[in-house]
């Protein structure tokens, strides 16, 4: 018994050291090749670019009648994220985000539409079953965005005090958010720097 042990022992042992020796070489592979290790940044942006993490979306801004609708509109808030996400074109984390008032933070109750609010919806609605920016025919329920804009349109639009108050409110918002965002980029390591500048490139699209 004692035997095996030290047979099974040493083929452990063995095996480890093997194992060491081919990450050894590999390494030294590598680097007489001139391929340098794969960062953790460069990982997060590869697995960020695999095709599984791309969506049948509209890409973009979500326009803010539309936002408003998820965020106030009681029929509009008894739909499931997946649903909602499915019948605007979007994301369920960019659905999970404005109802819990994590973006947009702008859009209150007492929100208008301009002009240009209404021209991204239909702009928005258009791109439906065209393909989007990753390659893929962005879903969407034209119908029921139709039908929104419609009653977001019948209800009146934003005067012009309404949309200049609304215009400061909406850069006062943005000025807030921002700083904490420099200051955390500004500290944070070079790794994560890179990485949240990478994932900020696509938080309006999701």
């Amino acid at each position: 018994m004692k035997t095996s042990r030290l047979k099974l022992t040493s083929f452990a042992l063995a095996s480890v050291m093997a194992g060491m020796c081919m990450a050894e070489d590999a390494g030294v592979a590598e680097a007489q090749a001139g391929v340098s290790p794969e960062t953790p940044a460069a990982a997060e942006a590869r697995k960020r670019a695999a095709a599984s993490n791309f969506l049948p979306i509209v890409r973009g801004r979500l326009p803010l009648i539309f936002v408003h609708g998820l965020r106030f509109d009681d029929v509009l808030k008894a739909m499931g994220n997946k649903d909602a996400a499915d019948k605007f074109g979007t994301s369920v984390g960019k659905v999970f985000d404005i109802r819990k008032n994590r973006n947009f933070s702008y859009v209150t109750a007492e929100f208008k539409p301009t002009a240009e609010d209404v021209a991204a919806a239909e702009g928005w609605i258009a791109q439906v079953g065209a393909t989007n920016a990753k390659g893929m025919a962005a879903k969407g329920d034209t119908a029921l965005m139709q039908k929104v804009l419609d009653q977001y349109k019948e209800r009146g639009m934003a005067t012009a005090e309404e949309a200049a108050a609304f215009s400061a409110g909406r850069g006062a918002a943005r000025k807030v958010t921002e700083k904490p965002a420099a200051t955390a980029t500004a500290t944070a390591p070079a790794g994560e720097a890179v990485q949240k500048t990478a994932g900020s490139a696509d938080d309006l699209l999701a």
